[in-house]
């Protein structure tokens, strides 16, 4: 019982660690995003500017460059977005 508390504020901390780490992630992904708005067009660059935004309020999904992660899904759709303004 007294191991109880100290393994407790561990578990905690592990967690508060993990959530930064996570959230400095997703705001290093949503930078990377609005670098490559920076060099896009118009269409696309809003966007990067709108998805960079989501991941920075709701965190990332996935590494960047992975299938399904929110930087390749943003990159999806700027992509998308670019290519139908050039129809």
């Amino acid at each position: 019982m007294r191991y109880a508390a100290p393994a407790l504020a561990l578990l905690i901390l592990a967690a508060c660690s993990d959530d930064s780490t996570n959230r400095s992630s997703a705001d290093a992904q949503a930078d990377a995003l609005e670098n490559a708005a920076d060099q896009s067009t118009d269409n696309a660059a809003d966007v990067l500017e709108n998805r960079a935004d989501r991941i920075r309020e709701n965190g990332a999904v996935g590494t960047p460059g992975e299938p399904g992660s929110s930087t390749q899904q943003a990159m999806n759709a700027a992509a998308a977005a670019d290519s139908n303004s050039t129809r």
